[in-house]
């Protein structure tokens, strides 16, 4: 195993969801709370010895669409290092002593809990914030008020956990990536390879270049279309797929899409298996 960074960069702020999976992950490591994901990209391209950690994918919310975006870019000479798997436990944070009015929380959390809130406090008004950490801050400072985020906040802002966990029967899960300057060269022990591909102007592109990753059995595991800056209906397609091109299977395939015209570049080749819990 690589030693860790001298720092991580994560988007915060403080009890934010990639605080706490970068602290499981990297216990102990210094750490840069970054206001953005695009400020994570930034700040690594100006400190190539630290890593980053960046949300990808949530399972009630979808693709974290700012961190494709940087992916994409053709600019970006970050790599992917490890693919990183938060169980995420939702809790309700308050104080008992009051009636419930109001709810803070995160755009995310309120769209998995929408069931649960209606059921059990459907007259609570909703109060979108900018981050689960910032909904627990309001929580805290006004009379009537709660919070939906991780259980870990209750005691840093003063609240106590008066629902934990919520909607638990629904699995809730996080993705992110760990990124940085380092690339691993392809083996056999990294189950993922992320690939940007532009694909030819012309019908069926990218039905012809799925047809060989089909056709050598190789599991397609994420795919996201994105513009083209300054090329009106043009498009970049991020795509995650299972292998890597140290299986001749995966190099077979994508030696048939480039011989079609297509362009692939590679951003990165690592595995996928370490899973956490809120």
């Amino acid at each position: 195993m690589n030693p860790p960074p001298s720092t991580i960069a994560c988007l915060g702020p403080e009890g934010s969801f990639s605080h706490l999976i970068t602290q499981m992950r990297f216990p102990g490591v210094a750490m840069s709370l970054r206001e953005s994901v695009g400020d994570v990209f930034d700040f690594l391209l100006t400190n190539p010895s630290a890593q980053g950690i960046v949300p990808i994918e949530n399972s009630s919310g979808g693709f974290i669409i700012d961190t494709v975006d940087r992916l994409v870019d053709p600019r970006s000479p970050l790599q992917i290092i490890e693919e990183l798997t938060l169980d995420v436990k939702l809790a309700l944070l308050g104080r008992p002593d009051e009636e419930v009015t109001s709810v803070h929380s995160h755009a995310i959390p309120f769209y998995h809990c929408d069931d649960w809130l209606r059921a059990h406090y459907p007259q609570a008004r909703r109060v979108r914030e900018a981050s689960t950490t910032k909904a627990a801050e309001k929580a805290a400072a006004t009379p009537g008020a709660a919070a939906i985020g991780p259980r870990q906040n209750a005691e840093r802002y003063g609240l106590q956990v008066l629902h934990f966990p919520i909607a638990g029967e629904v699995p809730n899960i996080t993705q992110f990536y760990l990124i940085g300057h380092s690339e691993h060269t392809p083996s056999l022990e990294h189950n993922r390879t992320g690939l940007v591909v532009e694909l030819p102007d012309r019908p069926g592109s990218l039905c012809r270049f799925l047809t060989p990753l089909s056709e050598n059995d190789i599991n397609m595991k994420r795919l996201e279309s994105r513009p083209i800056r300054g090329q009106p209906n043009k498009y970049r397609f991020y795509i995650e797929i299972q292998g890597t091109v140290a299986d001749d299977r995966v190099q077979k395939a994508l030696d048939q899409t480039r011989a079609d015209g297509a362009t692939i570049r590679s951003v990165g080749t690592y595995s996928a298996g370490s899973r956490f819990e809120s």
